[in-house]
């Protein structure tokens, strides 16, 4: 029988486990939290609820005309500002990194309002006003969910060690 050192398994030798260890504890330290979306900003959703509330004063003010009276000219100031606070609320959203989808939302929305201004330009008449304030009612709403959805609890940013 021999009689000498016992070399334990794989797994047991210390030089292997230690180094094991070294490379876990170094790779979970390492691993910084990993963001899929941007972080929620205030200024940007209060600036979404202020071009919204333009857009829905703007259709206010056409819905108050009957339809023969909702004429192009007299709103064409209205479109190019509130576009242009549309197409900066574009480029606010794009500027932020991890937010593609509300950058998404706001295009559309930019879209749309051009659409509808070629529309009411090509027919001087806006027969389809109300249909089409109600679309944008619910893509403000969808841009507002979108930025309030990176507002989250204390408690939801950090997961718990166990």
């Amino acid at each position: 029988m021999r009689i000498g050192r016992v070399v334990p398994p794989w797994p047991l030798r210390s030089t292997h486990l230690r180094l094991t260890l070294f490379f876990l504890l170094t790779a979970s330290w390492s691993c910084a939290p990993v963001r899929l979306i941007a972080d929620y900003d205030a200024t940007t959703y209060e600036e979404t609820i202020r071009v919204a509330k333009r857009v829905d004063v703007f259709y206010g003010k056409v819905l108050e005309l009957e339809a023969k009276d909702r004429l192009y000219a007299p709103f064409a100031p209205d479109y190019v500002d509130i576009g242009a606070d549309l197409r900066s609320l574009v480029q606010r959203n794009a500027s932020r990194a991890l937010n593609s989808e509300s950058r998404r939302i706001s295009q559309i929305i930019v879209d749309f309002w051009e659409q509808y201004q070629a529309k009411h330009k090509a027919n001087n008449a806006y027969a389809d006003a109300s249909l089409d304030r109600r679309r944008f009612t619910r893509l403000f709403e969808a841009a507002l969910s979108a930025e309030r959805a990176k507002q989250l609890a204390s408690e939801d940013k950090q997961p718990s060690p166990f």
